[in-house]
């Protein structure tokens, strides 16, 4: 059982007070924000659910550890490490005038409960975040982890969602139908960025200017600064007669065409980021170009 509680509102009384001129000034959340967790993610709707010493007051996006967390809309960063129970957690003020809670941020150095990394850049938090730092939707602001009252529990943000720097409300619905993104953009990535995206085919279509669409059910995205991400979401690829299309073989890999490609062929494929924005974590259909793919037997 994840322990996080009303103790919680008293941390956000107080934060709120010191960084929330912009949650004073506006009604609504965003009808679609970011998604705030980039990968494989479970959740439920566990607002109001009964913990030790009061109710949830958000809800328990569990994921893998080190998963990269971002920023649901563009606003302004605070951070807080001053609450035993939250351990490594910051608040993010959005444009929208609503403010948002990031808790139990990551405190280790392995991928276990070592927490031996503490609350600083680079482990809890991107490499360089710090207070009153403006930051873009989809711009990366630390790491799923185990801190504060959650320590020994399995890795989750807990997320909430305070309107107007009011009351917290129930995130699920913002949740359900938050924009997902592919990857997260490190803050210090020398570019351009490169991706690999391993999953099977789902379906490949000729398009305009010689093109092909390649439609990807994803099951890891690698990206060059090292992370590896689990993905279970889907990408339609644009494939320019240019493309290298190889079949992987014993020993290496030989020229191949991607008519001969078949449904639910496995298959890896490079994408170059020149410069990343929202726009290519989002992924939308065709918004990617592969410069390489591998075909699997």
């Amino acid at each position: 059982m994840y322990r996080t509680t009303a103790l919680l509102l008293a941390v956000f009384a107080t934060a709120a007070s010191a960084g929330g001129a912009a949650g004073r000034s506006a009604a609504a959340p965003p009808a679609h924000i970011v998604f705030p967790v980039v990968g494989v993610t479970t959740f439920s709707d566990d607002f109001g659910e009964p913990r030790g010493g009061g109710v949830h007051q958000g809800n328990d996006l569990v994921a893998a550890w080190h998963t990269p967390v971002v920023a649901v809309e563009a606003g302004t960063v605070a951070i807080w490490t001053k609450s035993r129970a939250a351990g490594c957690m910051l608040y993010l003020h959005g444009r929208s005038g609503t403010t948002y809670l990031y808790v139990h941020l990551n405190n280790g150095l392995t991928d276990g409960n070592d927490n031996r990394g503490g609350c600083v850049g680079g482990v809890a938090y991107a490499s360089g975040l710090h207070d009153g730092q403006i930051v873009r939707a989809g711009e990366l602001l630390g790491f799923v982890g185990d801190s504060g009252d959650a320590d020994g529990i399995h890795p989750h943000l807990h997320f909430e969602l305070h309107p107007a720097g009011g009351a917290g409300v129930s995130p699920y619905r913002w949740l359900r139908r938050a924009r997902r993104l592919l990857y997260a953009a490190p803050n210090d990535a020398s570019l351009p960025l490169e991706l690999t995206l391993i999953g099977k085919i789902r379906l490949t279509a000729p398009s305009p200017g010689g093109e092909t669409r390649v439609a990807i059910a994803l099951r890891k995205v690698s990206v060059s600064n090292g992370w590896t991400l689990s993905s279970d979401r889907a990408v339609v690829l644009r494939v320019p007669p240019e493309a290298v299309v190889e079949l992987a073989a014993a020993g290496g890999a030989e020229p191949a065409a991607l008519e001969e490609a078949v449904v639910g062929q496995r298959l890896s494929a490079t994408v170059e980021v020149d410069e990343p924005t929202l726009r290519s974590q989002l992924a939308r259909p065709g918004e990617l170009v592969a410069a390489r793919l591998l075909l699997r037997p």
